[in-house]
């Protein structure tokens, strides 16, 4: 009984759906023209959804591309944020920056870029230089990941481009390339201009006192200290992503100090560089540089930390070893390609005598360290300080609480800068 009435259900249904596919056939056939509606206008119609539905997933598998693999904080600190762009509406690509050459040296995540990234990578130069607020179309199309390692070769290499923010946005077609980037900036206008000049004269007075000095590690070291010395460790600091808040502001966090600590060696002709990675589990930046020939890790963040905390210059984190700041640091994947630091000649303590190790600090500050979150045990051996003047900067020290810049110069978002 039950496999008769199974059957009978179903021949039911096999009677009712061919009924259905006669009735819309019939009102397609006969209905329709009746009623005044046009079958290729409902087709284009049903059409025109189905592309809808299309866009509105790939916006959706963008977005997830770009929270997910696109940006990765601990290879730097510029992020985007992407939309769907037509192709159809793009102007021609314009100040390409191909005038613009960039020795490898110098500017080493330029040289980590494949040929299109480095193409955009110019491009990004030459439109942030002139601080341009338009969106513009790539010169090559790019995936999200491309163009991410490409803003931040960029930032990397150029501390000088201090107004540059650490947020853009960008453009993608129904491919998901990158086809349009709109840059931001924390300082424009007529503000740009003052700032600039603020900036050139702290610059250039670091680097004529450094030149006081006949050796590089000197040098460096003169550059070092004016630095902490005129600045101090701040997460409330306008701007504090760019080396313009170190130099001229007086606060800054570590990619401040980092990124005034390159640009001040690049205008004296030392090789330097901005490394990104961790620091006791937390976003970090610091440098290496490049002296008698061999490369140095050195962190101005820690040192300045340690020694506003200690109440004297300590050398922590001067001139070490991948092996010995591997303690505590680690470089990102991106600046994992940058040259290896394994010489000693040109330590604190070979050079100049003892001071702070790292196993005398104990790192309470759970990734970031900080005056107040971290305890200094007493070094084996007497602190040895490499000089007996006060600042380096002397009476030429700039005073940052004079060189405040006006309010609406301090909107550049931080939500992913380095700490």
């Amino acid at each position: 009984m039950k496999r008769k009435s199974r059957l009978k259900s179903f021949f039911k249904g096999l009677i009712i759906a061919f009924g259905l596919v006669i009735a819309v056939e019939g009102f397609v056939l006969f209905g329709m023209p009746l009623l005044g509606i046009d079958l290729d206008d409902v087709t284009e119609f049903v059409s025109e959804q189905i592309l809808a539905a299309k866009t509105k997933l790939a916006t959706v598998n963008i977005s997830q591309l770009t929270n997910a693999s696109g940006i990765d904080t601990t290879d730097g600190a510029m992020e985007g944020t992407g939309s769907l762009q037509s192709s159809d509406n793009l102007d021609e690509p314009e100040n390409t920056g191909t005038e613009y050459t960039f020795d490898e040296t110098t500017y080493p995540y330029r040289s980590l870029l494949n040929a299109a990234e480095q193409q955009v990578y110019n491009q990004i130069y030459a439109n942030a230089l002139e601080s341009n607020t338009d969106t513009f179309t790539l010169v090559e199309t790019l995936t999200v990941d491309e163009m991410c390692d490409t803003m931040n070769a960029v930032f990397n290499d150029h501390p000088e481009l201090f107004w540059l923010n650490t947020s853009y946005k960008y453009g993608y077609n129904n491919s998901n390339k990158v086809v349009q980037v709109q840059l931001s900036y924390g300082i424009s206008g007529s503000d740009l201009t003052t700032a600039k000049s603020n900036f050139d004269s702290v610059v250039s007075t670091i680097v004529a006192g450094a030149k006081n000095y006949s050796s590089e590690i000197e040098q460096e070291l003169y550059i070092h200290d004016t630095i902490c010395d005129m600045c101090t460790y701040d997460t409330d600091a306008e701007l504090n992503q760019s080396a313009y808040s170190a130099l001229v502001l007086g606060k800054t966090v570590c990619a401040g100090y980092a990124r005034a600590f390159q640009v001040v060696c690049q205008e004296l002709g030392l090789t330097c560089y901005y490394i990104t990675g961790t620091a006791s589990g937390g976003d970090h930046a610091w440098n290496i540089v490049s002296i008698d020939g061999d490369f140095y890790n050195v962190d101005l963040t820690w040192d300045d930390s340690i020694s506003e905390s200690y109440g004297s210059s300590v050398y922590t984190y001067f001139n070490l070893t991948d092996s010995a700041i591997s303690a505590d640091h680690s470089r990102s994947t991106l600046s994992s390609n940058l040259p290896s630091c394994t010489a000693t000649a040109m330590s604190y303590t070979n050079v100049y005598g003892s001071t702070i190790q790292i196993d005398d600090i104990n790192n309470t500050g759970g990734g970031q360290l900080t005056e107040g979150n971290f305890t200094i045990d007493a070094p084996q051996e007497p602190i040895t300080d490499w000089r007996d003047e006060a600042s380096p900067m002397g009476d030429a020290a700039p005073d940052s609480s004079g060189g405040q810049m006006p309010e609406q110069m301090g909107q550049q978002p931080m939500d992913n800068g380095i700490h």
